[in-house]
């Protein structure tokens, strides 16, 4: 019987699943995916995630733009980003942070986008997907300035900062990187983090397991993690992993267990 998993990261919108994204999405539900939660990165792609959201019934969309959009965005982009965040299938704004893996990232371009984001979702009382790469210390300062509720995508960090991340109260997400040889900072987080903070994502198409490494990933994925989390903590059982994950789903976004 497959786990109850939910994917709270994802890009089902991505043009990789133009030729059989129908065939996909529904072969997730039927192996066991409960929840997707489609990202937007852009303006544009923030439209097709609501737009997806209301194709499917398990799906919901986040909306934001991405440090790495921030360069280019038009006039009157938040304002289009709050319109959308009050549609009805939107439970976050996302995915939105920084980005700081190239040596000529534009650091004060990025967080001028984004801490207004942070702004508008507290506004609306909505939790946010935060996208923080090789910037650990810029993110940790302003989100101090910034307190909101809400998960750091993807975590790969060091320990430490996944800590100070938890100490002030933020979700983790959690996914296939963890299924890698050089994934033991991540390990050592996992292991230590309360369960109760953990979230599920793929980040798909973008990062498949280590088995699947090559191809493009997809929910069911998950299956792999949450067994590997279960391994490495050592004090659960892959479907506990997966229920709790649910549940904390559910908590951080604000939706109804009458949702799945």
């Amino acid at each position: 019987m497959p786990y109850s998993l939910t994917d709270v990261h994802a890009h089902y919108d991505e043009t990789v699943f133009d030729n059989d994204r129908d065939a996909v999405l529904t072969a997730m539900h039927k192996k066991g995916v409960k929840l997707i939660i489609n990202s937007g990165s852009s303006v544009p792609s923030s439209r097709r995630s609501v737009a997806l959201a209301h194709s499917y019934d398990f799906m919901r969309a986040s909306v934001g733009v991405f440090p790495l959009e921030a360069y280019t965005v038009e006039e009157g982009w938040l304002e289009e980003i709050k319109a959308m965040a009050g549609d009805k299938a939107v439970v976050a704004i996302g995915e939105i942070g920084l980005d700081y893996f190239q040596p000529d990232a534009d650091r004060e371009a990025q967080k001028k986008v984004f801490i207004p984001q942070l702004e508008l979702a507290k506004s609306l009382n909505l939790p946010v997907v935060i996208h923080d790469r090789d910037a650990d210390e810029d993110m940790l300062q302003i989100l101090r300035c910034h307190p909101v509720s809400g998960m750091i995508h993807r975590f790969f960090s060091k320990a430490e900062y996944g800590f100070a991340f938890l100490d002030m109260g933020l979700y983790l997400g959690i996914g296939p990187a963890i299924t890698y040889p050089d994934a033991g900072h991540l390990i050592e987080v996992v292991k230590k983090m309360p369960l109760d903070r953990l979230v599920l994502e793929t980040d798909c198409p973008f990062l498949p397991t280590k088995a699947h490494e090559g191809s493009r990933a997809t929910s069911d994925m998950l299956t792999e993690v949450v067994e590997t989390i279960s391994q490495v903590r050592g004090d659960v059982s892959p479907e506990q992993v997966a229920d709790a994950a649910l549940s904390n789903a559910l908590r951080l976004f604000q939706m109804d267990e009458s949702l799945l």
